[in-house]
């Protein structure tokens, strides 16, 4: 299906270059019922467990393609009631955005915090860091970046999953302090810059 009129057209702005290595890294979807949607990602799409939440008692399921952390998180949400399935019961809570390295990720979240105060949270997760935020439309965005592989895992071999609040102006400090050599990027110029819209 052709979208574009030419090829000139189809590509992005030139004016700006995005920043190498960086990538989707994962969604995050809420299911209502978790054993199905198990079922549905490794059975038909050919995904893998790499975290079994539920055997702990959290009802968040890591699902990859080959070793990485997870491609697909499955979070199932539960209601008490019986009135009917609401809307954002289901669907996709958030996708994520994954940076090369932490530099990469705080000149992503220097620009974000010149745009306006949009984070919602920020957590260590262990192998990665993560920063949560929505978008103009109220869309779920995750801005992370994976620490070194060996911390990924404990003494036992298991992977380390945890969600510890941060502090986003010491975490960038502490990145700018140990970077002193690399340059802060600009902030993000206000909306109507950057991109190229099609004609």
């Amino acid at each position: 299906m052709n979208v574009f009129a030419n090829w000139e057209q189809s590509r992005v702005s030139e004016a700006r270059e995005t920043v190498s290595g960086v990538r989707i890294g994962h969604v995050n979807l809420r299911v209502t019922d978790l054993d199905r949607a198990i079922r549905f990602y490794c059975d038909v799409l050919g995904l893998s467990i790499i975290y079994y939440g539920p055997s702990i008692g959290l009802p968040t399921v890591f699902l990859a393609f080959g070793d990485y952390h997870h491609h697909v998180a499955l979070n199932w949400f539960y209601r008490s009631d019986d009135g009917p399935k609401q809307l954002h019961d289901r669907g996709v809570n958030h996708f994520a955005i994954l940076y090369p390295d932490e530099v990469s990720l705080a000149g992503a979240v220097n620009r974000l915090l010149g745009y306006g105060d949009l984070i919602d949270d920020a957590r260590d997760h262990g192998g990665t860091l993560s920063l949560y935020l929505r978008d103009p439309d109220s869309n779920g965005i995750e801005l992370y970046y994976d620490r070194p592989r060996t911390q990924w895992f404990d003494s036992a071999g298991e992977l380390v999953i945890k969600s510890e609040p941060f502090d986003v102006q010491k975490w960038l400090k502490g990145v700018w302090a140990g970077t002193a050599n690399v340059a802060r990027e600009d902030p993000l110029p206000l909306p109507g810059g950057g991109c190229m819209t099609a004609q």
